[in-house]
């Protein structure tokens, strides 16, 4: 999916609204100097001017997306090179362009239990239904109706690429219907609603897909505040 050399079509995308230094461009040629698992220092960290996710399906090279621009109401983009976009609404991908396989919508998002189900749960179901629009790679047009059930876990510290933070744990077990295959989605949220770690099936019967905050541009990592 997310290739190596994602960042040279990212920058002619920025040239018109900021520039890139030296030292961003020898940062980004540094984490994907290789087909290894992209891995920034803390210091490249701390430098690195943009909201980035490290992204990797589950057997394959974990690689570093960047935010492109963001919707109304929030809607990120991140996306490579090679037109390839991953469309995130509150710590979920809602949508995916340029894969082999695409997720093209999820229907009832306004009642997803991710918008709520931390920051105020007694008022949050913990169950949802929707249907799942994707195309699969030969250009076959699927719809899958989809339900599941969310429980909020511990509280967890972990390991993040920039440090320490503190998160809870949210796992949502799901079946499709049709197929009656089962999946189980796992979402590390913070205590605003913030989500900083997912583990997550975007299409039935492929690889489920990691991700993970590795910066996040005017938020303060592990903040209280809003984002």
């Amino acid at each position: 999916m997310i290739r190596n050399g994602l960042f040279a079509g990212f920058f002619l995308i920025l040239a018109g609204c900021t520039s890139v230094t030296d030292e961003v461009r020898e940062t980004v040629e540094y984490a994907f100097k290789d087909s290894e698992n992209a891995e920034l220092s803390a210091e490249e960290i701390d430098n690195f001017p943009y909201t980035s996710l490290y992204a990797q399906w589950q057997g394959k090279a974990r690689n570093l997306i960047v935010l492109g621009f963001v919707d109304a109401p929030k809607k990120y983009h991140f996306i490579s090179a090679e037109k390839e976009t991953l469309i995130w609404e509150h710590g979920r991908v809602t949508r995916t362009q340029g894969l082999d396989d695409n997720l093209l919508s999820i229907s009832n998002l306004t009642n997803d239990p991710l918008r709520c189900i931390v920051t105020t749960p007694q008022r949050c179901n913990n169950t949802w239904q929707r249907a799942y629009d994707f195309q699969l790679d030969d250009g076959t047009r699927v719809s899958r109706y989809v339900k599941s059930a969310f429980s909020v876990k511990q509280r967890e510290q972990l390991d993040m690429p920039y440090g320490q933070a503190t998160a809870t744990l949210v796992e949502e077990t799901g079946e499709f219907l049709l197929t009656g295959e089962r999946f189980v989605n796992r979402f590390w949220v913070e205590q605003d609603g913030h989500v900083i770690k997912s583990e997550q099936r975007i299409i039935p019967s492929k690889p489920t897909l990691n991700l993970t905050q590795v910066t996040w541009i005017g938020r303060t990592n592990n903040s209280e505040s809003a984002q």
